[in-house]
């Protein structure tokens, strides 16, 4: 992705190598999501003959919303989270109709208007894959953990 200008202005820029300050989901950074999110986007963007610049934008700034939501957060975060990152987004980056959806609409069905463009579909599947990968990851760390009981502490439980 860093051979592209577009891609790499949003990639390089402070604010956005400020998410990684933020936890997300599990113990994920909003720098790492976020990433992996554009990773996915882009690489399917390009099979699926979309607009891939712009799909990545999109997939990039979709949580640019620069605060940590388990400690800051403004309220009903899942909600309000789409327009505060577009607002930053628009402060640093010049933005398209498609990017804009995009991180509008990243949030469907939890928000009641669906994304308009294939890109913002698809960012929309690709958010939503990224976070159940976040939580898997953590929650097989959480079982990996535990100490299996012995079959004599178990017989002697019953």
């Amino acid at each position: 992705m860093r051979d592209y200008p577009d891609l790499r202005e949003i990639l390089d820029h402070h604010s956005f190598l400020s998410l990684a300050q933020y936890q997300h989901h599990g113990k994920t950074s909003c720098l790492e999501h976020t990433l992996d999110v554009a990773e996915i986007t882009f690489k399917a963007a390009r099979k699926l003959h979309l607009d891939y610049i712009s799909a990545t934008r999109g997939a990039l700034l979709h949580d640019f919303y620069l605060y940590d939501w388990h400690v800051n957060s403004p309220g009903l975060h899942g909600f309000k989270h789409p327009y505060i990152a577009k607002q930053n987004a628009e402060r640093y980056f010049r933005l398209n109709r498609i990017e804009r959806n995009i991180i509008l609409r990243h949030m469907w069905p939890l928000t009641p208007i669906p994304p308009v463009y294939p890109e913002s579909i698809l960012v929309c599947l690709a958010d939503k894959a990224a976070a159940i990968s976040d939580y898997q990851k953590e929650f097989r760390k959480t079982i990996l953990s535990m100490k299996p009981k012995s079959t004599s502490a178990i017989h002697r439980s019953l």
